[in-house]
């Protein structure tokens, strides 16, 4: 599929642009989007309370993993491998390259039924593995972070679109900020069947994405 040339911007994450804040009134789910264009398929994402949308340029499978681009009108681009964030350029701060091997969401299936309800504070066997990053600004390079994912319960209140029956698994990623002091913080992934269908992640401490795939838009 070629990349679609998309009018709603995430404007760098910042600054104000008339169609861009329209996102963010509170409106019905079905109002908010009914002005994309059909048969593309979209990813919501929220920066900084800021809502927009990206679209989808290609997905393809490279062995297990389903590898997706993600374009705004304004060149900024999401690579996603199964759901995590393995790539953004474009933003104000970037991921230009990263290698690790996260755990494969399949691999948390014989936990996530463990997960007591009552209990919100409990979690499963955590899986513990690191990756290195490339970011931008600063021209930091092999910056290593260690992750320690786990399945949790769900949130006391979900993000709107999530169904009841989502499974969470949380990260705690633990590496360092530009000036070189600890920057430890958590992302959460909703899954349905072993598909990520809600993320928080972030690419700095200025910049945490919500991301939420919208499907594709149907007359």
């Amino acid at each position: 599929m070629s990349v679609l040339v998309v009018a709603l911007t995430l404007q760098g994450c910042r600054g104000s642009n008339p169609v861009y804040d329209t996102l963010t009134n509170v409106l019905p789910w079905s109002q908010q989007y009914a002005n994309l264009q059909p048969g593309f398929e979209y990813l919501w994402v929220s920066v900084d309370g800021k809502a927009s949308v990206m679209a989808l340029g290609a997905r393809e499978t490279r062995g297990n993993a389903v590898h997706e681009h993600w374009y705004t009108g304004q060149g900024e681009m999401l690579h996603l491998v199964d759901g995590r964030v393995q790539q953004a350029l474009g933003f104000t701060h970037e991921l230009r390259q990263q290698t690790g091997a996260p755990p494969a969401w399949g691999s948390f299936a014989a936990q996530l039924g463990q997960v007591s309800m009552k209990d919100q504070t409990q979690s499963t066997k955590d899986v513990v593995w690191t990756r290195q990053l490339d970011v931008m600004p600063g021209y930091r390079f092999g910056m290593q972070e260690t992750v320690v994912s786990r399945t949790v319960a769900e949130p006391a209140r979900l993000p709107e679109g999530v169904p009841a029956q989502a499974q969470w698994v949380a990260d705690e990623v633990r590496g360092k900020k530009a000036n070189g002091l600890p920057w430890v913080y958590a992302q959460r992934f909703a899954l349905a069947n072993n598909r990520v269908v809600y993320s928080e992640q972030c690419l700095a401490p200025e910049v945490c994405l919500k991301l939420r795939p919208l499907g594709v838009v149907v007359p």
